[in-house]
C-alpha cells in the first residue's frame, strides 16, 4: 500500500489514494511511520483491534527522541533560537546544550523525589528553560502541567490543586510588550492558596545550579502519560486533558512531517506559547522530534515596532511560519512597508492555527507576507485531538478560509442536531470525528466533565462546519458555550463564576460576539440586585475576572438587564442572548420556548448600547 509519499499533502490524486488506504487499514498506515522513532523495544503493532485503542506495545522515551538522539548525531546544530522582548535579545541553544539543560532539570526533579506519574507544574514564559523543563519531565516519566504565564494566581492555584502537582517550576519575572511581569510573586501567591501547598523551584540560574547529575531515563510504554493541559469546559472550572506519551508523539510528529512538508534543514517559527496545546505539539514535541531548529519568541509582535516577526524571519531565514489569525489581523492593520522592508524569501510554508481565519486576513497573509509564493496551511484541531485533524492541501491553488481535508486515518463528518450525517454543501452542522487516532486525549482530570464522546464513539468537537461545493470542510466557529478569544478557549461558565462573585450581582450570562481582531470576545449580561453605581460594578467585574482567570478573560462588553430569557424550567436560553449580542433581529426568531418573552425587547434595546470596557472605564460601543 502507498502510505509514505513526499507529495502526500500536495497532490490530490495521491492524497485520495493514501486517505482511502488509511481508512481501510489505519494500523498499516501508522505502522509505516513508527520507523521515525528510536525504539528501546520495537512495537509489534500500533492498534489493538479488540479494545480499539492505540497500543504501541513498544518501549521508547519522548525526550530521548526529541533531544538525545539529535545530540548524538548533530550536537552543534541549533535546537532553539530565542528572541526576547527587546530588540537585540537573542540566545542560541544547540541540541547538545539542550540535552545538558534537560538532564540538569531532570536531576533536580529526581533529587526532589519526583518519580514517574508525579505531576510537575511549569509556570514560565517562552524561554528555552521552559521547553527544557517539559522535556525533563518526559525524561523521567513525570507528567508536566504547563500553565500559561498570563493566568492569575487564583487560576494557577486551581490547576495546581486539582492536578495534585508536587513541584512548581517557575522564574522570577518576564518582560512582554515592555512591561515586567512578576511571575514568581504570582506563583508564590498561588501556592499560598492551596490546601496542600506544593514546593516552588526557581530556574532563573540553571547554569549555576549545583545538583548531582542523574542521566537515568524512564523508558515509556503505551500505558504512560505525557502531560496534563487545562482547557475550557461546560462547568465553571476548566478541565485537565491528559495525553499519552507514545501515541501522542506518533500523531504530532507524523502530522507535522506530512502536512507542513518539513525537511531536516528547515528553520521553524511558531508564535504560540507553551501554555497552549500548539506550544506542546508544534513548538516543543513534533519539531524537536524531527531535529528541526525551532525559533521561539518571548515578546509581542508589535513591540517596540510592528515588524518583530518579519525581522526574526529575515534574521534566521525561517522557512516555516505558524501563527494565529488574531496576530495576523493585528499586523494587517499596519503599513505593508513594515513587511516589505524585510527579506522574507526564505519562507516556503505559512500556517494558521487557533481559530478560523477570515478572508481578508488570509489574502493579506498570502499576498503580502508570502508574496504569493507560500501555501497557507489553515489547520484545525483542538486540545483534545492532540494534533492537526484538518488542513488544506499544500499547493498554491488553495481556497481561502477552507480548513480542507481530514488527516490520514481520520473520518470527519458534519451532522445535524439529531445526529444525522449532512451530505449537502453549505448546510451548517456539528463537526464530529468518527474514528480513532493516536493523538486523541486519554482522559480528563475533571471527573464530572466527560470528554465529548457520543455513544458511537464519535468525538463531538463543539465546532460548527459546512461543506463547500467540492466537499472540503470550512469551520464556522463554536456552537457550544466556549469563547475563542485570540485563540484562547475560555468557557462562558468560567466568566460567569467570576462575575457572580461580585457582591451586587444576582445573575449573569456570558456569550461570544464576533470581533474583527480577536475573532471573538466576551459579552456579559448582568442582573444586579438594585440600582447601584454602574461604573463601580464594572470595575469590580473586571477585577474579579482578572483575579479568577487572568487579563485575557476581561469581557469587552457589559450590559445590565432586569432578567435573562429562560425556559419554564429556568434554563437560560443562551443562543438567543448570542443572537441579540451579535445584533441579529430577535423578531425573526422562534420565541415559543421563552417563558418570560417580555424581557426580549428590553434585552435587545439594552444590547445596542452596552458598556464597552477596554480598560476600567465607561465608553459606548
Amino acid at each position: 500500500m502507498l502510505f509514505d509519499h513526499k507529495s502526500a499533502w500536495e497532490n490530490e490524486k495521491i492524497y485520495n489514494e493514501i486517505y482511502q488506504n488509511s481508512i481501510k487499514d489505519p494500523e498499516a498506515f501508522w505502522n509505516c511511520h513508527l520507523k521515525d522513532f528510536y525504539w528501546k523495544k520495537k512495537p509489534i503493532s500500533s492498534f489493538d483491534k479488540n479494545s480499539s485503542e492505540w497500543s504501541l506495545n513498544g518501549i521508547s522515551n519522548v525526550s530521548y527522541n526529541c533531544v538525545d538522539r539529535h545530540a548524538i548525531n548533530s550536537p552543534d546544530k541549533p535546537a532553539l533560537i530565542w528572541y526576547g522582548d527587546e530588540k537585540g535579545e537573542r540566545r542560541q541553544i544547540s541540541y547538545n546544550e539542550l540535552k545538558n539543560m534537560v538532564i540538569k532539570i531532570a536531576s533536580l526533579l529526581k533529587s526532589e523525589k519526583i518519580k514517574n506519574n508525579d505531576v510537575v507544574a511549569i509556570y514560565m514564559p517562552m524561554i528555552p528553560e521552559a521547553i527544557a523543563a517539559m522535556l525533563a519531565c518526559s525524561r523521567i516519566g513525570a507528567l508536566h502541567l504547563v500553565v500559561f504565564a498570563g493566568f492569575s494566581p487564583e487560576a494557577l492555584a486551581y490547576r495546581l490543586e486539582s492536578s495534585k502537582a508536587k513541584i512548581l517550576l517557575t522564574v522570577t519575572s518576564s518582560r512582554r510588550g515592555g512591561k515586567k511581569i512578576e511571575i514568581l510573586n504570582n506563583a508564590n501567591c498561588a501556592v499560598s492558596k492551596m490546601t496542600q501547598p506544593c514546593k516552588t523551584l526557581n530556574l532563573d540560574n540553571l547554569q549555576n545550579l549545583e545538583v548531582k547529575i542523574n542521566e537515568e531515563i524512564y523508558w515509556q510504554d503505551n500505558q504512560d502519560n505525557l502531560f496534563i493541559l487545562y482547557t475550557s469546559g461546560s462547568s465553571g472550572n476548566p478541565k485537565g486533558i491528559v495525553h499519552s506519551a507514545l501515541p501522542y508523539m506518533l500523531y504530532t510528529a507524523t502530522t507535522l512531517k506530512i502536512i507542513l512538508g518539513i525537511n531536516s534543514d528547515d528553520i521553524y517559527f511558531s508564535t504560540s506559547d507553551i501554555g497552549w496545546i500548539t506550544g506542546h505539539s508544534y513548538i516543543t514535541y513534533a519539531p524537536l522530534f524531527h531535529g528541526l531548529t525551532v525559533v521561539i519568541f518571548e515578546g509581542t509582535p508589535t513591540y517596540p515596532e510592528a515588524d518583530r516577526y518579519w525581522e526574526i524571519i529575515e534574521n534566521e531565514k525561517v522557512s516555516i511560519f505558524y501563527s494565529a489569525p488574531t496576530a495576523i489581523r493585528s499586523l494587517q492593520m499596519f503599513d505593508d512597508a513594515l513587511v516589505k522592508k524585510h527579506d522574507l524569501s526564505s519562507l516556503k510554508t505559512l500556517g494558521s492555527v487557533g481559530e478560523p481565519i477570515n478572508k481578508s486576513a488570509w489574502e493579506w497573509y498570502f499576498n503580502v507576507v508570502g508574496n504569493k509564493q507560500c501555501p497557507i496551511m489553515d489547520t484545525w484541531w483542538q486540545t483534545e485531538t492532540g494534533g492537526i485533524i484538518l488542513a488544506p492541501l499544500r499547493n498554491l491553488e488553495q481556497k481561502p478560509c477552507i480548513a480542507g481535508k481530514p488527516f490520514f486515518g481520520n473520518i470527519v463528518k458534519i451532522t445535524d442536531d439529531y445526529g444525522n450525517i449532512i451530505t449537502s454543501s453549505n448546510s451548517l452542522g456539528n463537526l464530529i470525528i468518527n474514528s480513532n487516532w493516536p493523538g486523541k486525549c486519554r482522559s480528563t482530570t475533571y471527573k464530572s466533565e466527560k470528554i465529548n464522546f457520543a455513544p458511537n464513539k464519535a468525538f463531538i468537537t463543539g465546532d460548527g462546519a459546512i461543506y463547500d461545493n467540492n466537499f472540503d470542510i470550512k469551520i464556522i466557529g463554536r456552537l457550544d458555550d466556549v469563547i475563542n478569544i485570540s485563540g484562547h478557549r475560555l468557557g462562558t461558565a468560567e466568566f460567569e463564576c467570576a462575575i457572580n462573585k461580585v457582591h451586587s450581582v444576582k445573575e449573569s450570562a456570558v456569550v461570544a460576539v464576533e470581533d474583527s481582531i480577536k475573532g471573538q470576545t466576551a459579552f456579559a449580561y448582568v442582573v444586579i440586585e438594585d440600582i447601584v453605581n454602574h461604573e463601580k460594578i464594572i470595575s469590580e467585574i473586571l477585577k474579579s475576572t482578572k483575579r479568577c482567570i487572568g487579563p485575557i478573560a476581561k469581557p469587552d462588553f457589559i450590559v445590565f438587564v432586569p432578567d435573562l430569557p429562560k425556559t419554564r424550567s429556568g434554563k437560560i436560553i443562551r443562543h438567543l442572548l448570542r443572537d441579540i449580542a451579535n445584533n441579529h433581529n430577535y423578531n425573526e426568531k422562534d420565541l415559543s420556548s421563552v417563558y418570560n418573552q417580555e424581557i426580549v425587547p428590553i434585552l435587545y434595546k439594552a444590547s445596542q448600547e452596552p458598556f464597552f470596557c477596554p480598560d476600567i472605564c465607561k465608553l459606548k460601543r
